[in-house]
């Protein structure tokens, strides 16, 4: 049901700011707990699910962590469907470039990748996205398992070695 997914994975730049933190943290969610080491801590995030979507899902969580200098954005979701609805990987991956494209900006896949985190299926893209005129570089990983589907985007202004590093040791976290 690839048209719940596409709906569902929202767009990690378009969330308000929040301070910044030095102090790295671990941050788990979903069930079972993806955990996550985190430059901070991560605010939960209220998403409107479109009312045809709610029947499909037993479970959302959101939240984000955006440093104030809009250096980077890091988002995390994790929703359970209704049994009937396999976790599409590839479908959360299309939906949210959907979602930048939408709102004007431009983004190109550079590489998708399918892995195994934790023993979980997984699928990662890294990119570029130009958001307002910015480069910025991004990795998105969706783990998948049955009904279940975990997601982390981390997002960074492009051509900076310390956010490239910042999104490697957040990526290299990422365990069940």
């Amino acid at each position: 049901m690839r048209v719940l997914l596409i709906i569902i994975c929202f767009i990690p730049a378009l969330v308000v700011g929040q301070g910044t933190s030095s102090t790295w943290q671990g941050y788990t969610f979903g069930s079972p707990a993806l955990s996550v080491r985190l430059p901070g801590a991560p605010l939960p995030q209220e998403v409107n699910l479109p009312p045809h979507v709610i029947p499909h899902i037993k479970t959302y969580i959101s939240a984000y962590l955006r440093q104030e200098s809009n250096d980077y954005v890091i988002t995390l979701m994790h929703v359970e469907y209704s049994n009937d609805v396999p976790a599409d990987a590839k479908g959360a991956l299309d939906g949210t470039n959907g979602q930048w494209e939408t709102t004007g900006s431009k983004v190109a896949v550079l590489t998708t990748t399918s892995n195994k985190v934790s023993g979980k299926y997984s699928m990662q893209q890294r990119g570029k996205l130009i958001m307002g005129g910015q480069e910025h570089d991004f990795t998105d990983i969706v783990i998948t398992e049955g009904s279940k589907l975990w997601q982390v985007i981390v997002m960074a202004r492009a051509n900076n070695a310390e956010m490239k590093t910042l999104m490697q040791k957040v990526v290299d976290s990422i365990t069940f």
